[in-house]
């Protein structure tokens, strides 16, 4: 894949991260709004709905709505900043050691040829390193040591380098020189 093809795919895949967020927080928003509708609504007690609808300009059907929309809202005190998993993922990046270049492609070619599923959560450093050693890798990429390094990343490193690798994001592992 050209480096041309690769910053586009990446410049492509931060503005649709960028739009997923806005749209989450928006999602929040509304409900954060509904919840507050529904909750004036409840301590104006009997009449309060039509009451409120006619404070705001708006009809009784979209304040039983917004009322509606509480009811089926997530709660505001359970619920982890909708980015949580992608600044986890990025601060993990930092903390891994640097690899040659040359290894992180080979592992980002290996990790995409291969189906992760949900069996890769309890350990997946070490079945990075059993693909590398099934992978017929030439022995100047330094399979062994490649398959060291993965061995040694935790659970979140191997996840996050998993993600990068997925998503054609070489750029964000630490390269040794």
């Amino acid at each position: 894949m050209s480096t041309e093809s690769s910053d586009f795919r990446q410049r492509l895949t931060m503005a649709n991260a960028r739009i997923q967020y806005g749209s989450d927080e928006r999602a929040a928003g509304a409900d954060d709004k509904a919840r507050v509708i529904a909750d004036e609504a409840a301590r104006r007690g009997r009449g309060g709905a039509r009451e409120l609808a006619a404070e705001l300009g708006v009809s009784e059907k979209t304040i039983s709505q917004a009322i509606s929309r509480a009811k089926r809202a997530p709660s505001p005190g359970r619920k982890l900043p909708s980015d949580t998993l992608d600044r986890l993922l990025a601060s993990e990046l930092e903390t891994l050691p640097p690899l040659p270049a040359v290894q992180w492609q080979a592992l980002a070619w290996l990790v995409r040829g291969i189906f992760i599923d949900i069996s890769w959560i309890e350990q997946p450093g070490r079945l990075l390193a059993h693909e590398v050693e099934d992978a017929e890798l030439d022995e100047g990429l330094e399979p062994g040591a490649l398959a060291d390094a993965c061995r040694g990343f935790s659970r979140v490193q191997a996840l996050a380098v998993i993600d990068a690798c997925q998503r054609d994001d070489l750029a964000a592992l630490p390269v040794k020189e």
